[in-house]
C-alpha cells in the first residue's frame, strides 16, 4: 500500500511541474517576440560649430554618427545652415530606417542640397 502511495505523489508532481511548464512557455514565447518588435529610437541632434553646423544620429540615445562636415565633399566645412544640416540627417536616419549604410553619395548631396557641392 505505501508503494501505490510513493508513486501517486511522484505523479502529481510530474503532472504539476508539467502543468507549470506548459502555462509558462506562451508567456517566455510571447516576451522574446515583444524585445525583438520594439522600435528602434532613431533620432538627431544638430550643433554648431566654429567650421559650420552639423549633426549627430542617435540610436536608442547612444551616439551613432558625429558628423562635424559635409560628408562626400573633400573640404573640412560644415553644413552652412541648421536647416541644411537638418536635411541630411533625415536623409541619414531614412536610410538606417530601411536597412541601409548611412552614406551618402555626391548625387544624394546633391539631392538633398541642390548646389552646395558648386559651393565647395
Amino acid at each position: 500500500m505505501k508503494k501505490m502511495i510513493t508513486i501517486t505523489k511522484h505523479n502529481i508532481i510530474v503532472i504539476t511541474v508539467s502543468v507549470a511548464i506548459a502555462v509558462s512557455i506562451p508567456f517566455i514565447y510571447l516576451n522574446s517576440r515583444k524585445k525583438k518588435t520594439d522600435p528602434i529610437a532613431i533620432g538627431y541632434k544638430t550643433f554648431h560649430t566654429a567650421a559650420g553646423w552639423g549633426y549627430d544620429i542617435m540610436v536608442n540615445k547612444k551616439l551613432l554618427i558625429h558628423q562635424e562636415h559635409i560628408p562626400v565633399i573633400e573640404e573640412k566645412r560644415g553644413f552652412p545652415s541648421e536647416t541644411l544640416a537638418i536635411k541630411t540627417a533625415g536623409w541619414v536616419i531614412n536610410k538606417l530606417k530601411n536597412n541601409k549604410a548611412p552614406t551618402l553619395t555626391k548625387t544624394e548631396l546633391d539631392h538633398i542640397c541642390p548646389r552646395i557641392l558648386f559651393i565647395y
